[in-house]
């Protein structure tokens, strides 16, 4: 992450790409809690800089809602949280 960090510190889009990417990886070999952290940092970059309603914060969203509920929120708890994490990233945008 923090060769990706270096070379895209312009392109937050691609960092979050990467973020998403590390985080899903962390996610299947049941890293649960190394991955989250990961996963909201890059839906919150992805909201802030293309908005909720881009296809690729969608991804991540749902992504996050899934790993929230590997961790064992229930859904309704996993679509809240996500949608706390949204809310807050489109204030701060």
């Amino acid at each position: 992450m923090a060769i990706a960090e270096s070379n895209f510190a312009t392109q937050p889009t691609r960092i979050a790409i990467a973020l998403n990417n590390l985080a899903t990886l962390l996610k299947d070999t049941n890293r649960l809690a190394e991955a989250e952290p990961l996963m909201r940092r890059a839906l919150e970059v992805f909201v802030k800089s293309l908005g909720a309603e881009h296809p690729n914060s969608q991804t991540v969203a749902e992504n996050y809602a899934g790993l929230l509920m590997a961790k064992g929120l229930s859904q309704e708890q996993a679509i809240k949280a996500v949608a706390e994490v949204v809310a807050a990233a489109a204030r701060a945008a």
